[in-house]
């Protein structure tokens, strides 16, 4: 029984050391790619990474919008630097190249205080905080049980409202990132009055345009977005648009 479990031991420890050498090693296929100039290539291997390895990594989202922002495509180069913020939102690297590209398609994402407060967190920071202050809380009302002093009182109530706003925060950037479909456009596109080739055309949509998706049928989008005051609801190609939350 001690030998099986020391295989499997091994075995995985094997694994996992194999796994973290692939990774690093078309990490740095990548980048050789990209200071050659040959950035169709360095996609290739980074969307490889993402989509077959399932690497949720800031810097891998980071290089890959670089990639596609010098291989000239600007709606994907902002899907995935929003996907780098959404996992680093306090990058200054990120930012600082995520107010580039909203500049090179004139225009800058609306965001109310809220939003700029809950994008400084991710959820599972928000997710851990929570976390932590119902075990703090618990612990101080177990105190307060055993020696029943006003300060206890005091600090579980001071936690109570700590808690409160943080479950808030944690409602509202679950909501955020799981709850509302939100989207890039990715090369400009004419909308169309329903699903399909054979509606007619009602509004033209810009590459890097943020969206958020209404409903899906088949190979088709319904998309809205607000601009100067009036609201656009139309049907796009979903090859058309990419989902920053999936």
């Amino acid at each position: 029984m001690r030998k099986i479990a020391l295989f499997v031991l091994v075995f995985v420890c094997f694994s996992f050391c194999f796994a973290s050498n692939v990774y690093y090693t078309q990490v740095e296929n990548a980048e050789r790619n990209f200071k050659e100039g040959n950035f169709s290539k360095t996609i290739e291997i980074y969307e490889s990474l993402i989509e077959i390895e399932k690497i949720q990594d800031p810097n891998v989202y980071y290089n890959l919008s670089n990639a596609y922002y010098r291989n000239g495509d600007i709606g994907k180069a902002i899907l995935n630097i929003e996907k780098a913020f959404k996992f680093a939102p306090r990058d200054k690297e990120i930012k600082g190249n995520m107010k580039f590209l909203y500049s090179l398609v004139e225009h800058s994402k609306e965001q109310s205080i809220k939003d700029i407060f809950i994008k400084h967190f991710t959820l599972n920071e928000i997710t851990m905080i929570t976390s932590i202050l119902l075990v703090l809380l618990f612990s101080i009302l177990a105190l307060l049980i055993i020696k029943r002093k006003p300060l206890f009182k005091n600090l579980v109530l001071f936690f109570l409202l700590l808690l409160f706003f943080c479950f808030s925060v944690l409602i509202l950037k679950w909501c955020q990132e799981i709850t509302l479909k939100e989207a890039v456009i990715l090369s400009s596109v004419s909308a169309r009055s329903g699903p399909g080739e054979n509606n007619p055309e009602i509004f033209t949509i810009s590459e890097g345009k943020f969206v958020s998706v209404v409903a899906r049928n088949g190979a088709w989008v319904n998309i809205r977005f607000r601009s100067k005051g009036e609201d656009f609801i139309g049907w796009i190609p979903s090859n058309d648009v990419g989902s920053i939350n999936e």
